[in-house]
């Protein structure tokens, strides 16, 4: 099986990338609920909803990441699995 990354960098993408599912999953779900510490300012988005959409599908962004990643973990250990066989 073919390898894109190294065993370690695959590990630390899987991990960035359960942060940031999580992270932009509850900042998603405050946008959308317009917590009014995000929402108060002049600075701020004009359209909440459509800030937590974009948070949302950014999580799925990261979500593929983890799945490539953790794909790519797997693959690591298969094959250091069958180079050990004599």
């Amino acid at each position: 099986m073919k390898t894109f990354v190294g065993p370690g960098l695959s590990v630390c993408c899987s991990l960035l990338s359960v942060c940031g599912i999580i992270f932009l999953v509850v900042l998603g779900f405050a946008f959308d609920a317009e917590v009014e510490v995000l929402t108060e300012f002049t600075s701020d988005p004009d359209d909440p909803k459509a800030t937590a959409h974009a948070c949302f599908t950014a999580a799925i962004v990261y979500a593929c990441f983890l799945a490539f990643c953790s794909c790519q973990t797997l693959v690591h250990k298969y094959n250091a699995r069958n180079q050990i066989q004599l």
